[in-house]
């Protein structure tokens, strides 16, 4: 084989791998855009959270919400998993993480409603600075949305979406009811 029909090939075999390579890595950006969109998507769909929506419903709930109630929620996140709470007379008397009873009864409270809500009421401080309320990267920014029950005011769903760095928070709220 000649020198210049060797060349020939190796420039071909240059060529076809730098466009297998191309094509992957256009695959993979693709792809990443398709997830980034879905995603935004289905956070957008809340609204917005913002100081006022905040107060509008810790004013309902103060007028409406039951003291007695049985509430489970899903979590996602960094810890995916089920929380079941059942509330006396503004008091936590029962609550299971993951289907396990924390030992610990002053953490029950921290998904009550008015746990919820002190929850909310941190992430609006965490999403004015990021940078130094939570030690995030540079640049990174939290986007806050949460829906809000109609009738009680508790917050039915509620998602952190974070970009540049840090956990993503989400809670859905599965079942509200009640007690007499």
């Amino acid at each position: 084989m000649s020198a210049q029909s060797a060349d020939s090939v190796d420039h071909s075999r240059n060529r076809a791998t730098t466009t297998a390579v191309t094509a992957l890595l256009l695959g993979l950006l693709a792809i990443a855009l398709v997830v980034a969109v879905l995603y935004f998507v289905f956070a957008q769909r809340l609204p917005e959270l913002t100081p006022e929506r905040l107060a509008e419903a810790q004013s309902k709930w103060a007028k409406t919400g039951p003291a007695s109630y049985t509430m489970d929620i899903k979590l996602g996140g960094t810890r995916p998993g089920p929380v079941h709470i059942e509330m006396e007379n503004g008091e936590p008397i029962a609550m299971t993480r993951d289907g396990i009873t924390p030992n610990q009864e002053r953490v029950w409270g921290e998904w009550s409603v008015p746990g919820m809500f002190d929850t909310i009421e941190r992430e609006l401080e965490l999403a004015e600075d990021p940078v130094n309320q939570m030690d995030a990267a540079q640049g990174t920014q939290l986007w806050l949305r949460c829906e809000f029950d109609p009738v009680y005011g508790y917050p039915q769903v509620f998602h952190r979406a974070v970009r540049g760095g840090g956990p993503e928070v989400y809670w859905e709220v599965t079942k509200f009811e009640p007690s007499p």
